[in-house]
């Protein structure tokens, strides 16, 4: 069994918006599982066979993009590039949601072709893990023809997320009500576009129809690109019961309003951050980082850690995942943090609006990238020891 001592910690960000930052200074890990946070004991020190002494660095899950469209590899036709889900890792995240595998050229809008690329993408992502990061792929594509049996089938299958309503051929509203209440029974999250969308063939909703639908979530309610009415985005946020997430390629004065509108009617804990890598307007590693670093740059007077726990904490809450929070039971995907010029602190660079350094990214407890080639370098690396 694989112990892990983490000690000599600086400031640990939870990832849990209900409490942000814990008063601990060590983390403690069998087999890859948080068994203890919190105070230093020596016990601990006598049972780990690997020892990492922290030098007062502070910490943070690894960053959980709830947007993103991977395909069935880790080429990405749109831009000609291969490598994405590493860059991933060097950008200070750690895991990726798929609302659906759309933008792949050929993607079969059939019955049986969505099923397979739903079980082709979920199976391939779990065998696949470049530098140890999680992509959640598989989810669902709805349309016509898919049967109450078909979502038992995706069910048994693991598939646990249905893509983003909208954007297959399968628009109508009234029918995608009937078939979405049908996926819940199957304990899917639902995603759902707002706005329009690059592609001209995806369908636009309004408020009064994602209400109707009603979804799960409510994807890049800040525009991907172009966002809804405002009076739209305030209507699904007041009058529905989701989650949430904004764009890093969507508009940056709209995420501002989406997390006015979140602390107005009490859903900070519903917010999530996503790229929508890849799109026409998103091939950005580092977006959800920069959502979090125009945030706390607005909102100097609440701790950056609130806006990481909304890409980690509420990220795992909504898809239900074992990542994603520093506490007990989940597993250990963490990142290291520093400041950059002119602040040491990560929290102050996060304020004057930079991105702050990430490195020495952990996944499942053990070290998987020492330098983050896409953010600043850092002042000092911890210190791993084996026993």
């Amino acid at each position: 069994m694989k112990k892990v001592l983490f000690k000599n910690l600086g400031t640990v960000v939870s990832g849990d918006i209900k409490n942000p930052i814990l008063d601990a200074d060590v983390i403690y890990t069998e087999d890859g599982v948080i068994k203890y946070v919190g105070k230093e004991k020596a016990e601990l020190e006598d049972q780990a066979n690997t020892i990492v002494d922290c030098k007062g660095l502070d910490v943070a899950p690894g960053l959980i993009d709830a947007h993103g469209h991977p395909p069935i590899n880790d080429f990405l036709a749109i831009y000609q590039t291969a490598g994405f889900a590493q860059n991933l890792v060097a950008s200070g995240l750690t895991s990726m949601v798929s609302v659906g595998a759309s933008n792949m050229p050929g993607f079969p809008y059939t019955v049986s072709g969505v099923k397979a690329m739903a079980v082709a993408g979920k199976q391939v992502w779990e065998n696949y893990r470049p530098a140890g990061v999680k992509i959640h792929g598989g989810a669902l594509m709805l349309v016509d023809g898919l049967q109450e049996s078909d979502f038992a089938e995706m069910q048994k299958e693991g598939i646990n997320v249905v893509g983003e309503v909208g954007q297959s051929p399968l628009q109508d509203v009234d029918a995608l009500k009937e078939m979405v209440a049908v996926a819940k029974k199957y304990d899917m999250v639902v995603t759902s576009h707002a706005g329009t969308s690059f592609c001209r063939k995806a369908a636009v909703y309004t408020a009064d129809d994602l209400l109707k639908i009603n979804p799960s979530v409510i994807c890049a309610l800040n525009g991907g690109p172009t966002p809804m009415a405002s009076k739209d985005i305030e209507k699904v946020m007041s009058d529905g019961d989701f989650y949430y997430d904004v764009l890093a390629h969507g508009s940056s004065l709209k995420i501002l309003d989406v997390y006015e509108l979140a602390v107005k009617y009490g859903k900070k804990d519903k917010l999530m951050f996503g790229s929508d890598m890849p799109s026409p307007a998103a091939y950005s590693p580092l977006g959800c980082w920069t959502i979090v670093a125009t945030l706390a740059n607005a909102y100097e007077d609440v701790h950056p850690a609130e806006f990481i726990a909304m890409g980690t904490g509420n990220v795992a809450d909504c898809y239900g995942l074992d990542h994603g929070k520093i506490a007990e039971g989940y597993k250990l995907d963490m990142v290291f943090l520093d400041g950059f010029v002119p602040d040491d602190c990560p929290f102050k660079t996060l304020q004057s609006g930079n991105m702050c350094s990430t490195s020495n990214v952990v996944i499942d407890a053990e070290l998987r990238m020492v330098r983050c080639k896409n953010v600043p370098g850092v002042s000092r690396n911890p210190e791993f020891i084996t026993k």
